[in-house]
This record gives C-alpha cells, structure tokens and sequence, in this order.
C-alpha cells in the first residue's frame, strides 16, 4: 500500500494509489506549482500513515477522495449493505412477538407481569395509528419520541388514566425498547426515556372498619363456609391474597400457632413472594387457629395446598374477589373494595389499637417507612403535641420589666458572673428561653 504524487499529461497533480491490490489514480486538478504540490504532498503523507497503522478504510477513502474512482463504487455497495440491514432489523410488533415476550417467563419474571406486558403492547401500543403509521408495523430505529408523545397523548384524549399509560408506556414499553438498545444493539437511544411524567398520587388505603369486618367474617361463615377460612386468615392476619394462596398445609404449625410464609401464587403459578422480606413467620390468634384446625385435613399429605375450591383445585384469588368477594359485600350494604383491602384493614385497625409499628411492619412483611407513609393516618391519636409549644409571651421578669429593685447586681468589675454567663448562652442557644412556658 502506497500513495505517491505525480504530474499527469495535463500538467496537474494526481495521487497514484496501492491499495486493496488495486492501482488508481487521483486527480486533485491542482497545477504543479511549489504551493500545490507542498499541499498534495502532505496528503499523500497522511494517507500513507493511515496505510501503516491499519486505519486507511472505505470511509477514509470517501473522506479524502469524495470523487474518486471508486467513490461510486463504494457508495452502491454502501447502498446494498443498508438495504440488507434495514431488512435484518425488526418492526417493533416483530420484536415483541418474536424476541421480548417470549424472554418474558417465569421463573425470570413472575406470571402477572408476563400477563400485563402482553396485554400493554396489544392494547396500547402496537394497533395505534399515528399519522398515517400503525405503531407495530415501525422499524425499531425508525420510532422516535415523537412517536412515543403522540401515543400518549391519543390515549389522554380518549380518557385512559394516567397511572394505566405510565404502566404501559413508562413501564413495558421502556422495559421492551431498554432491551432492543442494550441487549440486542438495534437502536442507539430508548425513545421513551425523554418523556417526563408527573408525579403519581398513591391511591390511599380503604380498609373495612371494625363493624364491617366483623359482618362480613359472620356473612362467609354462614352464608359462604367453604371460602371462610380464606377469609378470615387474610383479615386476621394481613397476608396478601396471594400469600394466602401460596400456602401449604406444611406452612402451618398449628400446635405452635404458626404460619411461614414462603412463596405466593398468582394466575396459577407459584413464585418466591414480593420481596425478601415478606418471607416470614408470623403467629396466630386463637380465633384462627381453630378455624385452621377445623380444616386441617386427615390425610397425611402436608404438600397439598390449604385453600382449595369445590373442585378440589387451590384458590383463584381473581375468581374468589369476583365470584364471592363481591356479592357478599353487595348482600351486606358495603361499599365495593377488592380482596387487597383484608390487608389494608389489618394494619389499619393494628395501628388505630396502638401496636408498635416495627413489629407490625415484620409481622406483615413490608417497611416501617411504608406503614407511615400510606397508613399514617390511622394511627393511634396521641396527646396534642401543639400545647406542649412555648408560647409567646414574654417571662414574668423579662429584661426592664418587674425587676426586683433591691436585687444584686451580678457584676462584679466589669465581669460576668459564671452563673450568669451559663444563663446567657442558655438564652442565645435556645430561642424559647425567654419564655416561662416549658417542655413537659
């Protein structure tokens, strides 16, 4: 590989070029003067260098030459070669049919996200025309944010939640366009990381008040017996439904009143429960352990799950919620909540009677810092804490004001008192010093 300068018949500079096993020549349309041929001379020495080091390609070529002999040539490969990229690279519903969702098994996710992603892409995503595009039949690299905006506002405009299309859109979209980009390496950018959401309100716990529990514990116990037991053990205890669906009779000592609790069961399948802390044990009430007891199976076999339907089949909490959850609240005048709301009753009637927040924390399997922040409201009232406040007037013997004439001045040549110095920087430290009226 070489690059040398030379005169052509016309008198102009030509670059001769070795390289790839073929000669060409160059031409720059520069007379051979002194000037020109210093100014050809340096190319021809940057090219020579890029030679050596191995750094001398297609598109260094077209950098240096752009009318070159074989500019043209390679521009129709460079043609070709897109055009068999673009066929390789995937439309989006392609992607997710083909590639995401099928990555999306448990045990590497649990079944209810592996329903809702799939759900999300066919509802709200790859059927929605934008423009006069339809979201899945795009190429990966060709949807924008743009696209992604306009998805969100068309959903907006026909009256879908906010908190559904974060799910959908900030959720499972993210996650399948996270993939493309850092596991398949087929676009460059995530489109849906430049769209900003507004901060979410939690939805506040509505729990059953004590009256209701108790009605509705009476109502499945005489009206519903088969499914008493599920119930009870969700408002006695605070499990999630699906911890409750999870268990074994091997999970339950009832000699030593106790539950662990070890895996959960969702769309019948069964995964490690929500977090590493939700695996606990916990212990029963009496009222619970005879209901428990009274269910206890005669057989021998503690593999086999606590809560079954009349088919002998484990509970479906989606069904139970539907089939007998509510009706019973309708039989009973009771405003319609779901099967989660056994749990928020739990911890809402534990913290109205005033039961240390750590230990109820541990006993239903989340975070003290959770617990405060969606059930605060239901702790137990303490004394008010607004009267035990300083208040603003001024010390009976505040400075200039009823002093004691025949008192003795504590200055004693031109210095303060130790005592007197104590108080002073007791005054400065402590704005409220001044005031008589004190923590209790």
């Amino acid at each position: 590989m070489a690059c040398r300068v030379h005169t052509n018949q016309h008198g102009t500079l030509t670059l001769r070029l070795y390289w790839q096993g073929r000669e060409t020549w160059e031409g720059t349309g520069l007379p051979d003067t002194r000037d020109n041929r210093r100014t050809v001379e340096a190319l021809a020495t940057v090219v020579n260098a890029e030679m050596v080091a191995g750094e001398f390609t297609r598109d260094r070529y077209r950098h240096f030459f752009p009318q070159g002999s074989r500019a043209a040539q390679f521009r129709e490969e460079l043609a070709a070669v897109e055009a068999q990229t673009r066929a390789i690279i995937p439309t989006l519903r392609t992607y997710a049919d083909r590639v995401w969702l099928p990555r999306q098994q448990p045990p590497l996710v649990r079944v209810s996200y592996q329903r809702d992603a799939r759900q999300h892409l066919r509802r709200y995503v790859l059927d929605v025309k934008i423009g006069t595009v339809v979201l899945g039949d795009l190429r990966l690299p060709d949807l924008t944010s743009a696209h992604v905006e306009e998805l969100r506002a068309y959903w907006l405009r026909f009256g879908v939640g906010l908190k559904t299309l974060q799910n959908a859109i900030g959720g499972t979209l993210r996650a399948l366009l996270r993939d493309a980009q850092r596991i398949d390496k087929l676009i460059p950018s995530n489109p849906v990381e430049a769209l900003a959401w507004p901060r979410r309100k939690p939805t506040a716990p509505d729990p059953l008040t004590d009256d209701e529990r108790y009605r509705v514990l009476a109502y499945f116990r005489d009206e519903r017996p088969i499914y008493y037991p599920f119930i009870a053990v969700l408002l006695l205890t605070g499990m999630r439904p699906s911890e409750a669906a999870g268990l074994r009779w091997s999970d339950i000592d009832l000699d030593r009143g106790t539950i662990e609790i070890r895996r959960s069961r969702v769309l019948w399948a069964e995964a490690a429960p929500k977090t590493a802390g939700s695996e606990r044990t916990i212990r029963m009430t009496p009222e619970l352990r005879e209901v428990l007891r009274a269910l206890a199976p005669e057989c021998s076999d503690l593999s086999v799950h606590v809560f079954r339907g009349r088919d002998g089949h484990p509970l479906h909490q989606d069904r139970v919620t539907q089939r007998h959850w509510r009706p019973a609240l309708e039989a009973l005048k009771i405003r319609r909540r779901d099967l989660y709301s056994c749990r928020h009753t739990f911890i809402s009637l534990a913290l109205t009677a005033g039961v240390n927040i750590k230990w109820l924390a541990e006993y239903c399997g989340t975070s003290v810092v959770m617990i405060e922040r969606r059930y605060g409201r239901f702790m137990a009232p303490t004394e008010d804490q607004l009267s035990r406040l300083p208040g603003t007037a001024p010390a009976p013997h505040a400075r200039g004001e009823n002093r004691d004439p025949t008192r003795r001045s504590r200055v004693r040549r031109g210095k303060t008192h130790e005592k007197s110095r104590v108080s002073e920087g007791a005054r400065t430290l402590n704005p409220w010093s001044h005031s008589p009226v004190l923590y209790h």
